[in-house]
């Protein structure tokens, strides 16, 4: 009985002696090992980032991706991007014309029941008197050639649109008497038809 006793009391003491544990720090990571010999390493959790950091640092990304204004091309352009609330068609024209384009694009499609399919701004080449599209400063408006639009785009006739550019501060070149109707640009390069002097050469018989 007392032997039984004392087996008991053995068992009591010496098993929370085997099955304790002991910490062991054995370079990084932890590691725990018991009395056996027999180790644990310990896996550490990565603290977990802040999502009010996180937001501040994704807002700041967006807002600068909305204020990129694109690559910098053979004319020095840093293109801005002119888009169609109604279709999303869009060109790059140069960074310093962009508001102008923007809200003629916008008024002739809030206000003249247009719908800007497709548009052309800045091409490759020099820029001259001829085209100012390589420099940022033209903009294609449906355009299928020269003084032809697409009539899905339904845009105002030629003396019409010549004032709602006007109004941005543009010039339409359907006002050329060589006209080329849909085409607006920041410079005017050539007088309106109506506004060229014009002589009549009478055949001398």
């Amino acid at each position: 009985m007392k032997v039984a006793a004392l087996v008991a009391l053995s068992v009591i003491i010496v098993l929370p002696a085997e099955a304790g544990q002991r910490h062991q720090q054995i370079g990084s990571p932890a590691v725990i090992c018991n009395n056996d010999g027999h180790c644990t390493t310990l896996t550490t959790k990565a603290p977990i980032p802040s999502f009010r950091k996180n937001r501040t640092k994704i807002s700041t990304t967006i807002a600068t991706t909305r204020h990129q204004t694109g690559v910098v091309d053979a004319n020095g352009n840093t293109g801005g991007i002119i888009i169609s609330a109604k279709t999303g068609a869009r060109a790059r024209v140069g960074v310093a014309y962009a508001a102008r384009f923007q809200a003629y694009i916008d008024d002739l499609e809030n206000n003249h029941g247009a719908r800007v399919l497709f548009m052309g701004g800045i091409r490759p080449g020099r820029c001259s008197v001829s085209s100012e599209h390589p420099c940022g400063k033209a903009l294609d408006v449906c355009q299928l050639r020269r003084g032809v639009v697409d009539p899905r785009c339904n845009l105002p006739g030629r003396a019409a649109i010549g004032q709602i550019a006007a109004s941005h501060g543009l010039f339409e070149g359907g006002r050329w008497c060589n006209s080329d109707y849909g085409h607006a640009q920041v410079d005017v390069t050539a007088a309106a038809c109506a506004e060229r002097r014009t002589r009549i050469v009478q055949q001398q018989n």
